[in-house]
């Protein structure tokens, strides 16, 4: 039952995968603008999350034109996904504008392997074959849905350019294992991490945020570089840019590196998300957990 449900999900996504793009794009804009009418819960997280983000910046109605766009944005990914499983090699380097590959080649030739930081930006399911489409033998980490059907699809459509997937639960051996023999391994880390083993408390976008903390004690236990990565929309292509290696402090005070090295990933991580700011992931509660000390709210 399961192998046919995943059957039905495939040829769903191929068939939004036939639509013409301009047609896609009105579709997912009508789905977008229903969205963010009838989901109240959604659209007040996104509202708030932003208001926070960019309320010195941008004005009330700004902040809500650009929530709109941005549910608008989320509604356009599985169309795009379903576009995408027609591709081969060819049509993905053609389809693909990667920028900063250097600080790639750069950081790969330390010879320690490469942790990527990324995050929930355009289509955050492009990540995997956008990497790969460097020439360089990337892993990543990701997260089992319990739906298992869904899962198998997700999981295929991201390892069939040759990106080696690691379930979170059973990623730790993969990682050091990729990074030994000299790989790079993305890493999302960018939504709210609440449990307080895992997480340290940092500023983005001017707000405490609870972040996880994991590729800090992985940079500084393996010595392997941090550079940051994100994709997004960038009219007909899909932009994939690499950023400048984020220094690692490295005190000797293990537990405050981690604290200090999270910071920094945070910042870098702000950055993206300016580039491209309605094509964030805005509809989750980046900062719900809080500080112990804190009211919550």
């Amino acid at each position: 039952m399961e192998f046919l449900v995943y059957k039905v999900i495939r040829l769903f996504f191929l068939l939004l995968g036939l639509i013409p793009e301009t047609v896609a794009e009105k579709m997912a804009n009508g789905i977008g603008g229903v969205w963010y009418r009838r989901d109240k819960r959604h659209r007040e997280v996104a509202i708030k999350n932003m208001t926070t983000a960019f309320g010195r910046e941008m004005s009330k109605e700004e902040i809500l034109a650009l929530s709109r766009r941005a549910f608008n944005h989320v509604a356009l990914v599985p169309f795009e996904m379903g576009r995408s499983l027609r591709w081969n090699w060819p049509e993905l380097r053609a389809r693909f504008r990667i920028y900063g590959i250097f600080h790639l080649k750069a950081a790969h030739a330390k010879g320690k392997g490469v942790l990527v930081l990324t995050c929930h930006m355009g289509n955050w399911e492009f990540l995997p074959v956008s990497m790969g489409a460097t020439g360089y033998q990337i892993s990543a980490v990701y997260r089992p849905l319990d739906f298992k059907p869904m899962d198998r699809f997700i999981l295929e459509m991201r390892e069939r350019f040759g990106c080696r997937m690691y379930p979170t639960k059973k990623a730790v051996k993969g990682i050091f294992k990729e990074l030994e023999e000299g790989n790079a391994v993305g890493l999302l880390s960018d939504q709210n991490a609440p449990k307080p083993h895992q997480s340290v408390f940092v500023d983005m976008f001017g707000k405490t945020a609870s972040a996880n903390n994991g590729i800090a004690q992985l940079a500084l236990t393996t010595g392997a570089p941090v550079i940051p990565y994100f994709v997004a929309r960038d009219g007909r292509f899909v932009r994939g840019e690499f950023g400048p290696e984020i220094p690692l402090v490295n005190t000797g005070d293990f537990e405050a590196d981690v604290r200090t090295n999270t910071q920094n990933f945070s910042y870098a991580m702000e950055k993206m998300v300016r580039k491209f700011p309605e094509q964030w992931f805005w509809v989750h509660n980046r900062w719900k957990t809080r500080p112990k000390d804190e009211a919550q709210g």
